[in-house]
């Protein structure tokens, strides 16, 4: 008989998280009431709710339930108020992820995501369980057998170290540092000795002290971002069987994520100025609604040994432009139009506000940066067709995508604005399994229409 097994007591904090706002509500009438009284009969109102959320989480936590048989079928089972049921076949499963960040390693926890073929994201199920249980169960449900390993070394990890690291958070902040940024009492001098960095220094000599500090936190978060690449990248490894890909790592975070080959949507080769500058390409899958912030592997140009070892069916768009007349402006409005705000207020500046000057560069200099990203979108986004395989390049930010879709369910969508129906031009939209889009915009009609007629061959 198949062993009923129990979660992690790091399931209940799911629950708790979510119910915990109802401990604010007396805090809120002892906010409004504002008297001592008052907040002592909403601590002690409080205390009684967390009481009451931790026994309903223990109740839950104790009715709730998991179970493997011997065919591989999971059985997960929710019981409280009313029970729930659900059955997950490890052939019905798009990919896999176990992650043991620092805490749950601590407690001995591990989180699994199962992503089941052509389920969004939000139909993922996240099971929190004990170390054991988590790896038995991903090794029943996707086991990886005989797998060629693959670990990077020297300068293809660090490519991976600095590709990895997620410097679009850091700029967003970096703005807007700069639009909360208020003068400081302090000089330009005190501000740079109270940071011993040498960007710091920098900073403070060429900018207002109001500036300055945003600097300092630009370069600690991008500084934060790096760190937490490194730690992803110690111990690790890619690695392929006859039907999956994977790969697995991390120092005081563990991952490992597998993904069978049949399932993968798409292949992403993602095109970046420090990419350009290393001449080294992150490659990163999607397979369902699966998609790892961490490149599968990196490669450098010309040496496609391990891209043609783990992903031979891939195919990069030709190195052709589409017809650029008529081309609609979309790509340069999210950025365009703040850049010219910005270019304004930096001319304003000069003659009204002169020490305001500096700081308003630093954002007109960012939003430069994304509309040179949306002019390489405006010159070479479209989409192929090679080999009987969809290949594209779109543009989001400062990368621009190099995509091969893999998956052989692909559904098109065509939109025509009257204005680019005069013009004989299009929006395309791919849809995969997992509720996945992938959209390029302003293309000719005569250039998609073999997409289009391909499609409808398979059909």
């Amino acid at each position: 008989m198949t062993r009923q097994r129990h979660y992690h007591p790091l399931a209940a904090l799911r629950f708790l998280r979510k119910a915990v706002v109802v401990c604010l509500l007396p805090l809120a009438n002892a906010l409004l009431e504002f008297s001592l009284n008052a907040l002592l009969t909403a601590l002690r109102q409080d205390a009684a709710l967390l009481l009451f959320l931790c026994g309903a989480s223990s109740i839950l936590l104790e009715a709730s339930s998991w179970a493997l048989d011997e065919a591989g079928v999971l059985r997960l089972r929710w019981a409280f108020i009313s029970k729930q049921e659900r059955i997950i076949r490890g052939e019905a499963l798009a990919a896999l992820t176990i992650e043991r960040p620092l805490f749950f390693r601590l407690l001995g926890a591990s989180r699994v995501v199962l992503y089941p073929v052509g389920q969004p994201a939000k139909r993922a199920v996240t099971l929190y369980l004990h170390k054991e249980d988590a790896q038995e169960l991903a090794d029943r449900l996707m086991p990886v057998r005989d797998p060629v390993c693959h670990r990077p070394a020297g300068g293809e990890r660090a490519a991976l170290v600095v590709l990895g690291a997620n410097g679009l958070s850091t700029l967003a902040l970096t703005y807007l540092a700069i639009r909360q940024s208020r003068p400081f009492p302090l000089t330009a001098e005190a501000v740079a000795l109270s940071r011993l960095n040498i960007l710091v220094r920098f900073a403070a000599h060429w900018l207002p002290a109001g500036a300055a500090w945003m600097l300092v936190l630009a370069g600690l978060l991008f500084g934060i971002s790096l760190a937490r690449s490194l730690a992803q990248t110690v111990h690790y490894t890619v690695w392929h069987t006859a039907d999956q890909l994977g790969s697995r790592g991390g120092w005081l975070s563990r991952f490992e994520f597998r993904v069978r080959s049949s399932e993968i949507s798409y292949a992403d080769v993602r095109v970046s100025p420090i990419a350009r500058l290393m001449k080294r390409w992150p490659v990163f899958v999607v397979a369902g609604s699966c998609r790892p912030e961490l490149p599968l592997f990196v490669y450098r140009s010309g040496q496609e040994e391990l891209f043609r070892e783990l992903l031979p069916e891939f195919r990069m768009p030709p190195d052709t432009r589409h017809d650029l007349t008529h081309r609609s402006a979309v790509f340069f409005a999210p950025t365009g139009i703040p850049f010219g705000l910005c270019l304004l207020l930096v001319l304003v500046s000069r003659s009204v506000l002169p020490a305001l000057t500096g700081t308003l560069l630093i954002p007109t200099a960012v939003f430069a940066v994304f509309l040179a990203g949306g002019l390489m979108g405006w010159l070479k986004e479209g989409i192929w067709l090679r080999e009987g395989r969809f290949t594209l390049r779109r543009q989001k930010g400062v990368y621009l995508h190099c995509i091969c879709v893999l998956h052989p369910d692909v559904c098109l969508r065509t939109l025509q604005s009257p204005w680019a129906a005069r013009y004989q031009r299009m929006t395309l939209t791919l849809a995969l399994p997992g509720q996945v889009r992938l959209k390029v915009r302003s293309i000719p009609v005569r250039d998609a229409a073999p997409c289009l007629n391909a499609l409808e061959q398979k059909t």
